[in-house]
């Protein structure tokens, strides 16, 4: 009987200890999960992303007041399909004004991680130059977009979405285009694999795209302290976990390269020789994984997104012959 209790008493501590450890495993992946998720998803978050284009641009050298003497936009602001607010701002051409029975060519520019609207102001020149309506806007986590939370294209591609609807609806564009650079290439890319893509825009430019979220995530992981002691995998999985049950996306569904396999649309893909940021192997990985055949990849000398900076003249005209094939 004695025997009897002692090994009921065992069961029970086992049964007890092995759910203390189990508990304890739990709370740990979501203490890493947490982590991981909100890092990335909070990215921008005292972060001054107005400042840093304006910062961004005098390093490149580009004049910023001789822009907006020159050309003088239209802020407005238009709704997502999740109710956040997306601010934006029209530009157009003296040109424009003037012509009668043109066709009106708008294109869309997405600007990258850590910036806003204003940091894609030098190429809103060289397409303004070229006769095309410009819309400029702040992605979420950026400038004075009202949600502050960032997923590397996934929920960015419906303010790409809402502002292709306005450039239909308001603008009466006979063609629209969508160019994104680095994390707004992956947002473009999220975007151009939906049908609405595929019914209302006539092509898409990446350049120097963000192939995805957890890629990203590897390459940062890799150069913090102590990486080598937790295994990277396991970091992943519960970063993962911590998305899908708290900011309903996963690492998934933020994978420009995969998703490039429903991308229907038209698309250029410039390459950044000298890119440091989204490596040449990654870019041409996603740009193979293309469904459509009208594909084109454009190769630059350069860094990452300073094609444009480098040789605006040449990149331009780059664009120009896809757009005009």
């Amino acid at each position: 009987m004695q025997q009897k209790k002692w090994k009921k008493t065992l069961l029970i501590g086992g049964f007890v200890f092995g759910l203390v450890i189990l508990c304890a495993g739990i709370g740990i992946s979501l203490s890493v999960g947490k982590q991981v998720a909100n890092g990335l998803v909070y990215m921008n978050q005292g972060n001054d992303t107005k400042q840093n284009s304006i910062m961004q641009l005098k390093q490149w050298g580009f004049n910023l007041e001789e822009f907006e003497a020159n050309y003088v936009g239209e802020d407005f602001t238009v709704e997502a399909s999740d109710g956040v607010v997306v601010p934006a701002t029209h530009f157009q051409t003296a040109e424009k004004n003037i012509l009668t029975g043109a066709e009106k060519q708008v294109v869309i520019l997405v600007h990258g991680a850590g910036g806003d609207r204003v940091s894609v102001a030098p190429l809103a020149k060289l397409y303004l130059e070229h006769g095309w309506d410009v819309l400029t806007y702040d992605q979420r986590g950026s400038g004075d977009n009202s949600d502050d939370k960032v997923s590397f294209g996934y929920f960015e591609a419906r303010d790409v979405e809402c502002l292709v609807d306005y450039a239909v609806n308001d603008l009466k564009a006979d063609e629209i285009v969508v160019h994104g650079q680095s994390m707004g290439g992956a947002t473009v890319g999220l975007y151009a694999a939906t049908e609405h893509a595929y019914e209302n825009v006539d092509a898409v430019i990446l350049d120097s795209p963000v192939d995805s979220m957890e890629n990203m995530f590897r390459e940062v992981y890799a150069q913090m302290d102590g990486s080598d002691q937790i295994p990277v995998d396991y970091v992943v999985a519960c970063g993962d976990w911590y998305l899908k049950l708290f900011y309903d996306f996963s690492f998934a569904d933020a994978n420009t390269t995969t998703q490039m396999k429903e991308n229907q649309v038209k698309t250029l893909v410039i390459l950044s020789e000298k890119d440091k940021v989204c490596l040449p192997e990654s870019v041409m990985e996603l740009y193979n994984n293309i469904a459509t055949d009208e594909k084109t990849l454009v190769r630059v000398d350069s860094a990452h997104i300073e094609g444009a900076i480098d040789d605006p003249e040449g990149y331009i005209s780059r664009v120009m012959d896809f757009l005009e094939k």
